[in-house]
């Protein structure tokens, strides 16, 4: 299947994952950079001054500008239910 192309049901679609990644991780710093190619997520728990890179996520520009409509999207929900997020302050 073409990456552009969505399954035509998407209810048929069946993700499969071990228990220890459905148990998921708790990150609290995250970093993007990009590439022409690939934009490149990095997901680290940062205690202190150490931190552990929890995962790293490729995905193609095409990808990433649909995960960030999604992002944005249930953000917004998220606000409309239950009020703004305060960002609060950031790492240096």
């Amino acid at each position: 299947m073409d990456s552009n192309q969505k399954p035509k049901d998407p209810s048929s679609l069946v993700i499969k994952a071990d228990d220890e990644i459905a148990k998921g991780r708790f990150a609290n710093l995250a970093q993007v950079g990009s590439t022409q190619d690939a934009f490149v997520f990095d997901f680290a728990f940062v205690q202190g001054k150490q931190g552990f890179l929890l995962a790293r996520l490729l995905m193609s520009p095409q990808h990433a500008k649909r995960f960030s409509m999604a992002l944005s999207e249930t953000i917004a929900k998220h606000e409309a239910r239950y009020g703004e997020i305060d960002a609060g302050p950031t790492l240096q």
